[in-house]
């Protein structure tokens, strides 16, 4: 039975919602999610640490552990390989320091990913996150050629275990990923990496959730989503509607809808 990740507190926490809602908003909202049933929630990495940076007004460490403080459900941090949290690539030892601190901030999973599938790219963060025997999920971005081509992604799935990944997520950021090629590429992906796959999917034309549905039918693990208005208003999967549709399906993921309602009254609010 597929869990859930929820990404709403990282897609608040960067633009372009950042300045829109307060650290005590988000420290509510993250007491509400860790009632839902979530498998992990994911609250900071891609572009939390520039957006706090440049608005000079919280350290990212800080508001790590301050939800870390506030939640018994697992964190999860998302990282750009040697890029981490930027757009320059970085020392190793730079690196290893980054993952060592976020580790001991209050992070357990951490979702590694290149955007060009290059893995060369993840060996230094991989490294890093199994000396500080952390949780590595490795994802893999779904961008075929003309032809629907998915050959490079079944050959970087080969070498994931080589990594000391612990699962595989299908990305898929510009929505290109059809719903009616989810089950094979899901099937094809665990086949070739021998491990649990999962999806982060996204997109303005309205078929992520479709892709979540079928991803599940098909057996991932994981799939990520956040709450209704901010799955509104970046394209993303919305967990209320995702939760429904499965336990309609009788799939059900363990996460209480009642609870992701009450969140996404928090986070419209806050957006007001």
């Amino acid at each position: 039975m597929s869990k859930l990740v929820d990404t709403t507190i990282r897609l608040l926490s960067q633009e372009p919602l950042a300045a829109r809602v307060r650290a005590s908003e988000v420290l509510e909202l993250a007491g509400v999610l860790d009632k839902a049933g979530f498998a992990y929630l994911e609250v900071s990495g891609g572009g939390c640490f520039d957006s706090a940076v440049r608005r000079g007004v919280e350290s990212p460490w800080e508001r790590i552990r301050a939800i870390r403080g506030r939640c018994q459900t697992p964190l999860g941090m998302a990282l750009r390989g040697r890029f981490l949290v930027g757009t320059r690539p970085l020392s190793r030892d730079l690196v290893r320091r980054f993952i060592s601190s976020a580790a001991a901030n209050g992070i357990d999973v951490f979702r590694l990913h290149d955007p060009l599938n290059d893995l060369g790219n993840l060996k230094d963060a991989a490294e890093a996150i199994r000396a500080a025997e952390k949780e590595l999920a490795i994802g893999l971005v779904h961008s075929p050629g003309p032809a629907g081509e998915t050959d490079v992604l079944l050959d970087r799935a080969h070498h994931l275990t080589e990594l000391g990944a612990s699962r595989v997520l299908i990305h898929d950021p510009a929505g290109s990923l059809h719903p009616a090629q989810v089950r094979e590429l899901v099937e094809r992906i665990a086949e070739a990496s021998g491990l649990p796959v999962g999806l982060h999917a996204q997109g303005a034309g309205g078929a992520a959730l479709a892709a979540a549905i079928e991803a599940a039918r098909a057996g991932a693990e994981f799939i990520a989503c956040a709450l209704y208005p901010v799955a509104l208003s970046l394209h993303r999967v919305s967990a209320e509607a995702l939760t429904q549709s499965l336990a309609g399906l009788g799939m059900d993921t363990g996460v209480d809808l009642d609870t992701l309602w009450r969140g996404a009254g928090l986070v419209d609010s806050a957006l007001g």
